[in-house]
C-alpha cells in the first residue's frame, strides 16, 4: 500500500517571512494577481507545496524546479511537475488551501465550498443527485481525477486505475484525492502551520519580501 501525505492549510497562515520559500516565477506570476484573497491562497499554496517537495529533493524551497510547461502550446500554464521528483498537485478554495504529494504516482485533489456548488452544475455532472452538498462532493472528484490526469473535466473517461479518496474537509467545504496507478493508498493528513513556520525560521531573514 502507497502513503499519499496531504496538508491543509488556511490564507491567515500567509505573511511576508514566506516570501523566502518562493520562486521569482512565483512571486511575478501572484504580482499579476489583483485580488489580495488570490495572492494570499497563492503564497500559502506555494510555500507549503516547495516546502515539501524542498525536503524530498534536498533543496531549499525556492530553488525546487517547478516545470509548469504546458505540453500542447508550450506556455507556463500546464500541470505543474518536478522532473524525477514527488508528484504533487495543489487546490485552494475561500480560505482554505490543500496540497497533496506521492512519492511516485500521479495525484489531483480538489477542494471547493459547499456553499459554491449551485443547481447549475448538474449541467456538467449528469447523473448526480441535486443540492450542495451532493454536488460539492462530485465536483470535486471529478476535478481531483482531471487533475491527477492533466485533462480538463471534458477530456477523456476517468481512467480505469484510480484511487479515489474522499477527504475529510472543514465545514462548509467538500475535498477529494484522486491517485493514478492500481492498488490502495494509505492517506496522511496534517495541519502546515507548522511546516510554514518551520520552513520560515531556516531561511536568512535578508530573503523575506512582502506578500502584497
Amino acid at each position: 500500500m502507497s502513503t499519499c501525505q496531504v496538508w491543509w492549510a488556511r490564507t491567515s497562515d500567509a505573511s511576508p517571512a514566506l516570501d523566502g520559500l518562493l520562486a521569482a516565477d512565483d512571486l511575478a506570476r501572484r504580482a499579476r494577481l489583483r485580488q489580495d484573497g488570490d495572492r494570499r491562497r497563492t503564497t500559502v499554496a506555494t510555500a507549503v507545496a516547495r516546502s515539501l517537495l524542498g525536503t524530498a529533493l534536498g533543496v531549499a524551497p525556492a530553488e525546487v524546479p517547478i516545470d509548469r510547461t504546458c505540453p500542447e502550446c508550450g506556455a507556463p500554464h500546464g500541470k505543474p511537475r518536478v522532473a524525477g521528483g514527488p508528484q504533487f498537485s495543489v487546490s485552494h478554495a475561500d480560505d482554505v488551501v490543500v496540497v497533496a504529494v506521492h512519492a511516485a504516482r500521479a495525484v489531483g485533489v480538489d477542494v471547493e465550498a459547499v456553499a459554491r456548488c449551485t443547481p447549475d452544475l448538474a449541467a456538467v455532472l449528469p447523473g448526480h443527485a441535486a443540492g450542495p452538498e451532493a454536488l460539492a462532493r462530485a465536483w470535486v472528484r471529478a476535478e481531483a481525477v482531471a487533475k491527477a490526469t492533466g485533462q480538463g473535466l471534458g477530456g477523456e473517461a476517468a481512467p480505469a486505475r484510480v484511487a479515489l479518496v474522499d477527504l475529510p474537509a472543514p465545514a462548509g467545504f467538500a475535498a477529494a484525492l484522486a491517485v493514478l496507478g492500481s492498488g490502495p493508498v494509505r492517506v496522511h493528513t496534517h495541519d502546515a502551520a507548522g511546516l510554514l513556520a518551520q520552513s520560515s525560521r531556516r531561511l536568512p531573514s535578508a530573503t523575506t519580501r512582502s506578500h502584497r
